[in-house]
């Protein structure tokens, strides 16, 4: 069953002068919003349907979960992926569902399939890439899927009889996003080189570079009947230009953190920006002004949505929740409150529960009723062969270890690393060097994990 955590806060007011708008930035938070969880760690990516009735966020744990809309109620669980699940799209008859993540797979789902909760659904696997894949896009008429991958590649593929149509290469780094035109005959790529490219989908030739920007290019949106191309990038650009030349370009923010996410409702032509610094900025696209500008969480804005008419935004990150704000009303000033998460406690603690918290809980649960941890749970823990929870689908190289889990063997874990404890594993490579902290963390688990 969904569980979700509702908190309101007061609304903001205007502000009519900068002074009390730098006040009101590092006040105490202003802003109305629901939390809703459903995941067992940070949210990568969000995905709306074009009908506006239903939404998909995609995890760290392993999974995707779809949502039925307005009420964001968790409908059904996605698993299969074999590592972080990065990116989402609905194709735009609503009829498909595509995944894809850190396993440089895509999944490619039946709607009605996983609305029917007589039936398993199994979703179809489309191999082809070589790295992780960051981002999904359909054409608007649903027949091509564009896969932007850190391999430096995108990816096209039919959907008629999900088959891989080519690869466009010529990207100097890591694909970050890809978005087609209208009419499905070009596509636009953005790249970790600075460069937005323009391709024709026929024969995948690579037309021009329309942006060198200088600094990485993480997101963009295409608004072709306004004649605009909005961008996001490394350095802090916010910046919408002319597809074609007939408007002036303009930078909404410059100099910020990192822009990691960018969302538009073709409803009300508002699009949004979300930055390493949790910072959103909401930009109304027929004017060019801002709607909105105000610090969200403390910590990434992963992935966000607008939902239809701008009149709500959904958001993850770091935390394990998705994050609702209501945008109808008075424009939106102040921060979001610093909240404790699960695995960054504000709190005291003793330093091995800080360890845990901090290297071990996104990914384990230390309570054997948990099951959406990208990690087996770590219950009884001590004397416990590797690979030997019920349930879990370890890698063939762990199920196969003859490793039982004891003081020094997991000492050994983060002294050495998991690259040469459990090689081939799904262990994220990480190591705790000083050996007071692998202590302290041992004997916390010792207790913890009776």
């Amino acid at each position: 069953m969904p569980t979700a955590q509702t908190r309101r806060c007061r609304p903001s007011r205007s502000f009519a002068n900068l002074g009390v708008l730098l006040l009101a930035a590092f006040a105490a938070p202003l802003l109305a919003f629901e939390q809703h969880t459903a995941h067992g760690g940070p949210i990568k990516g969000i995905a709306l349907s074009a009908d506006g009735k239903w939404l998909v966020s995609t995890s760290f744990d392993y999974s995707a979960v779809l949502w039925s809309l307005p009420a964001l109620t968790e409908r059904r669980r996605l698993d299969g992926h074999e590592a972080a699940v990065n990116t989402a799209a609905f194709s735009p008859d609503g009829r498909l569902l595509a995944t894809a993540g850190d396993d440089a797979r895509i999944r490619i789902w039946r709607l009605d399939e996983l609305l029917d909760d007589r039936r398993e659904p199994r979703a179809t696997v489309l191999d082809g890439h070589s790295a992780k894949i960051v981002d999904l896009a359909f054409s608007r008429d649903g027949r091509t899927l564009a896969s932007s991958s850190w391999d430096h590649r995108v990816g096209l593929w039919r959907m008629e009889d999900l088959s891989l149509q080519r690869f466009l290469t010529g990207h100097e780094g890591p694909v970050n996003m890809s978005r087609f035109s209208d009419d499905g005959r070009s596509l636009y790529s953005a790249g970790a080189d600075g460069h937005i490219r323009l391709w024709t989908v026929a024969d995948g030739r690579q037309v021009r570079s329309v942006v060198n920007h200088g600094w990485g290019v993480t997101t963009i949106a295409i608004d072709e009947p306004h004649d605009l191309l909005v961008y996001g990038a490394t350095d802090g650009a916010m910046r919408g230009r002319a597809l074609r030349g007939q408007r002036a370009t303009v930078d909404y923010a410059v100099e910020g953190k990192p822009v990691l996410a960018l969302a538009m409702d073709v409803s009300s032509g508002h699009f949004a920006f979300g930055s390493s610094d949790g910072r959103v900025v909401i930009i109304d696209g027929s004017s060019g002004e801002t709607a909105h500008d105000f610090r969200a969480t403390m910590g990434p804005v992963w992935a966000l949505a607008l939902l239809p008419h701008a009149d709500a935004l959904v958001f993850g990150g770091l935390d394990d929740f998705l994050t609702r704000i209501p945008l109808a009303g008075e424009t939106i000033v102040g921060s979001g409150a610093a909240r404790e998460r699960r695995f960054h406690p504000l709190g005291a603690l003793g330093n091995g529960e800080r360890q845990f918290a901090r290297k071990c809980s996104v990914c384990h649960s230390l309570d054997d009723n948990d099951r959406r941890r990208a990690g087996p749970n770590l219950h009884g823990v001590f004397g416990r062969k590797a690979g030997a929870v019920n349930g879990y689908p370890y890698s063939q190289a762990l199920a196969g270890a003859p490793l039982v889990w004891s003081e020094e063997t997991i000492d050994a874990l983060f002294r050495d690393g998991p690259e040469v404890i459990t090689p081939g594993s799904k262990m994220p490579l990480q190591k705790i060097t000083n050996g007071g902290d692998r202590r302290d963390l041992i004997d916390f688990l010792k207790h913890a994990t009776q």
